[in-house]
């Protein structure tokens, strides 16, 4: 399963939030959004983070120190991180860091958070199947292996 932890600043967001949830669900993603009392715990988003294929973060003008750490531990771990920015927001402190990431900023508009979600649904979708894709690929490798590996057995 490809798992995304969301990064959020405030209950403001839980709106768009919940819609992302529900389109993550529906495309066989799993969304991890801890809450207050799970994000004052340094641990448990470590370990969160650390689970996840990539991090999401709401980049808004008013950004928590909540949200700066765990980009900062994100980056550090070298998970791909997703931006969603809010219209009117700067990325001037981060752009260097993901100027060759190859991950493309999405950009949120309040009147109309539906264009951004149908845009990091599809971006996410096409992760999770280049993911799928490369497990299997590893599986249907390791059971080569393994058949060559038996055959070997058998003939000494």
């Amino acid at each position: 399963m490809y798992r995304v932890f969301l990064s959020y600043n405030t209950p403001d967001e839980m709106t768009v939030v919940w819609r992302l949830q529900t389109l993550a669900a529906a495309s066989g993603l799993h969304l991890d959004v801890l809450n207050d009392r799970q994000r004052s715990d340094p641990a448990k988003v470590t370990k969160t983070i650390d689970d996840a294929d990539s991090v999401i973060v709401f980049l808004t003008q008013q950004p928590t120190s909540q949200v700066k750490r765990e980009l900062s531990y994100a980056l550090k771990r070298d998970k791909p991180v997703i931006p969603i920015v809010e219209i009117g927001t700067t990325t001037s402190q981060i752009k260097p860091l993901l100027q060759h990431s190859g991950i493309p900023v999405f950009e949120l508009d309040p009147r109309n958070p539906g264009r951004m979600e149908s845009s990091l649904a599809g971006y996410l979708q096409k992760q999770k199947y280049d993911k799928d894709t490369k497990n299997a690929l590893l599986a249907l490798a390791g059971a080569f292996v393994g058949l060559f590996l038996l055959d070997k057995l058998a003939e000494s």
